[in-house]
């Protein structure tokens, strides 16, 4: 991980806070923006935590995971879309930040990270003429280009414009049936000879996104992850063997969501370019982590597949009141698909707070059956004690899904005192 990397600056470090009156599970009454706590009497449920002890922990342990592996971390900020963790993560050694469109590089250049990819080719005239804006003026985008049409219009773009800088792009490889990004090798060729011919362009690297791959018959997926990442390999070396890099500082090589970021690694150590050489992973989701699908999947959930064992830990709690139980083994809390993901596994019952109470217990973990809008379900026991009023706390699968349902998440301490919040700019 690149240390020595501009941190976020001065400006966008003072975000506006959201109003307590106007934000989701924000105390009823006027109050300050830190201090309270979430079980303060008027706070209305649901609300969402993040727990600044996970948060913490879990940048620490994604920092010491890339400078063992010598590699460099642009996180994918659509994941939460919240400057107070982008700041966060630049602060704790991110070399840039990754962002899906134009919009999001512009909101995270204003939330004062100096450096961002763009993880999609730019076509639109408008969008291409602000990045170019923008590295006239010292902020450092770079974007992906996957055929010879968007060359095409890159080109005839940038031609009306004086600018100063070419802009980097990086050639993105896909996957037959899949998102983005060239097929073959020889298409990548053709986008990058047309790339490399460009006055107005620095090819600048490679790229791809494993996570969409899954397993084809008796094939595993971590088979098809390594012959995909082996095939951005071979563009590479292709495109440095043709000398289409120039000009450029550095090659960026980049894959990794947050599932198979350890093949990124393994599979990426085997380029061997005489240029300077920077890989980049780009997992998300790690600075929140989950209590579902990611801690299954993940090289550092339930089974580390890091050589230090490294784990992540769910760093998002959501929490309700149980509104009613209707029937011996029903009870009905009020969290919904307006609070929670539902695209993957349903939200874990985690702790209780028994109404009356001022003691937060763990609890065997139960998975919500259904969820609708407002309402999730849970399957109990009929001897289980759980009540109406009683506050529930769930962990969620997917944060993805989650932090775009909240316009303002309380980081808490381990007491549910809020320490900072994080806004959220979807």
């Amino acid at each position: 991980m690149d240390l020595e990397t501009p941190t976020a600056g001065d400006a966008g470090s003072e975000a506006a806070q959201p109003s307590a009156n106007n934000s989701k599970g924000f105390p009823l009454g006027a109050g300050a923006a830190t201090g309270w706590c979430v079980f303060d009497a008027d706070i209305p449920y649901p609300v969402a935590v993040m727990f600044d002890s996970a948060i913490d922990h879990n940048s620490r342990t994604m920092k010491g995971f890339c400078e063992r592996s010598h590699v460099s971390l642009a996180p994918h900020g659509k994941t939460t879309m919240a400057p107070a963790l982008f700041r966060r993560q630049i602060r704790d050694g991110a070399w840039a930040m990754t962002a899906a469109t134009t919009w999001q590089a512009k909101t995270m250049r204003e939330a004062g990270v100096n450096r961002v990819l763009i993880a999609n080719q730019v076509v639109v005239p408008g969008e291409i003429e602000w990045l170019a804006k923008s590295l006239d003026e010292g902020f450092e985008v770079y974007c992906y280009v996957d055929s010879v049409e968007g060359v095409e219009i890159m080109n005839e773009t940038l031609a009306r414009r004086d600018s100063v800088n070419r802009l980097p792009v990086l050639l993105e490889m896909g996957i037959v049936g899949g998102r983005t990004g060239v097929r073959t090798i020889a298409d990548g060729l053709l986008v990058a000879a047309a790339a490399a011919r460009s006055p107005h362009l620095a090819l600048t690297g490679t790229s791809g996104f494993e996570g969409i791959l899954g397993p084809i018959g008796d094939r595993p997926v971590e088979e098809r992850v390594d012959e995909f990442l082996d095939q951005i390999v071979e563009l590479t070396h292709a495109i440095e063997a043709n000398g289409w890099f120039e000009p450029t500082p550095e090659v960026i090589v980049t894959a990794g969501g947050s599932a198979f970021f350890d093949h990124v690694v393994d599979r990426f150590g085997h380029v061997s370019i005489e240029s300077p050489l920077r890989i980049v992973i780009r997992s998300g989701c790690y600075i929140s982590h989950d209590d579902g699908s990611l801690h299954h999947v993940s090289p550092m959930g339930e089974t580390p597949r890091t050589a230090h064992g490294d784990r992540l830990v769910s760093a998002i709690e959501i929490w309700g009141v149980v509104l009613s139980r209707p029937e011996p083994t029903r009870v009905l809390v009020g969290i919904g698909k307006r609070d929670a993901s539902a695209d993957g596994l349903l939200p874990i019952l985690k702790k209780v707070r028994r109404r009356g109470s001022t003691e937060v217990k763990a609890v065997a973990g139960t998975r919500v059956v259904e969820i609708n809008d407002q309402h999730a379900f849970l399957e109990v026991d009929p001897a289980d004690p759980l009540g109406v009023g009683d506050l529930v706390g769930f962990g969620i699968s997917h944060p993805c899904t989650t932090f775009d349902k909240w316009r303002a998440i309380p980081i808490v301490d381990d007491d549910y005192r809020v320490v900072e919040i994080a806004e959220t700019l979807f």
